[in-house]
């Protein structure tokens, strides 16, 4: 069975994911509004509050990734502040991925009980 909901979400999530693989991390307000209509479809999505909070925490670096210049506060010798807003970012994305898989496993968990609860039983043989 598939849940539409959870679809829509994995829908949002790809498209997230896709386009931070892939951006630079340079300044541009339409990116930024586009991440910004994924992250608000994915976190209506499904109706999960860890979903919303990782999505959240997206929208939160996006800002700061496409911004001019404020990604230099999370500069290290080892990473400049764009890739770590991106690991951030696709980190983020990998939770919020993994919980709706945990979701869709649970849900099939129940109508799996349900489906035994319903199953008509066979007489035992004593």
């Amino acid at each position: 069975m598939s849940y539409p909901d959870i679809d829509e979400a994995r829908r949002q999530h790809g498209a997230l994911q896709r386009l931070f693989v892939r951006s630079a991390g340079v300044a541009d307000a339409q990116l930024l509004r586009t991440v910004e209509q994924l992250c608000a479809q994915a976190a209506v999505a499904v109706s999960d509050e860890y979903c919303r909070q990782e999505i959240a925490i997206v929208a939160g670096y996006a800002a700061e990734f496409f911004a001019q210049g404020a990604a230099a506060r999370y500069e290290s010798e080892s990473l400049s502040g764009n890739e770590f807003l991106r690991l951030q970012i696709l980190k983020a994305l990998d939770s919020f991925h993994s919980r709706l898989y945990s979701l869709e496993a649970m849900r099939r968990a129940v109508e799996a009980q349900l489906s035994d609860r319903a199953a008509p039983r066979s007489p035992s043989r004593s």
